[in-house]
């Protein structure tokens, strides 16, 4: 009968074994790539180049960086309030008094064109479309306006 302690030693040596023969593999693998690298002129020392796509970042070293200025934005219209303050009014906003003015639904592109003649800010329509759609797909997810037979309705 085998005892308990001749099976453990046995796996120590077989172990031993292999981690000697591990061993043995990473030191020809650790040659192999210190022979590549200064074959190809790579040092240790320096990090591997990323692959893929640059990015639009250029390191400069030495050099402080330029502090950043936030640019202003633009308001799209602002009101006047009683106590003198200017408020700056949303597109959606001003597309809902566009559909007030009106009286009755509209098709987009009416909405789009009357917003279009009333603003300065924009040169473009076809711009200012895209300005435009992305409010009304978000009124329309909250419910502030239904879009019908492809007329605007407003919610009450």
């Amino acid at each position: 009968m085998i005892s308990l302690e001749k099976i453990v030693s046995s796996n120590l040596e077989m172990l031993k074994s292999q981690e000697e023969e591990l061993l043995k593999s990473l030191h020809f693998v650790q040659q192999a790539k210190q022979l590549f690298q200064k074959h190809w002129g790579i040092t240790s020392e320096s990090p591997a180049k990323r692959r893929g796509r640059p990015s639009g970042k250029t390191v400069t070293p030495n050099v402080a960086a330029a502090p950043r200025t936030r640019k202003k934005r633009k308001a799209i219209k602002s009101k006047t309030t009683t106590t003198g303050k200017t408020k700056r009014v949303s597109h959606l906003s001003n597309i809902i008094s566009t559909l007030k003015q009106n009286g009755k639904p509209m098709g987009s592109g009416d909405v789009i064109s009357a917003l279009f003649k009333k603003q300065s800010a924009v040169k473009d329509i076809k711009r200012f479309r895209l300005l435009i759609y992305p409010v009304l797909t978000k009124a329309y997810k909250t419910k502030t306006l239904t879009l019908k037979d492809k007329k605007i309705h407003l919610n009450k």
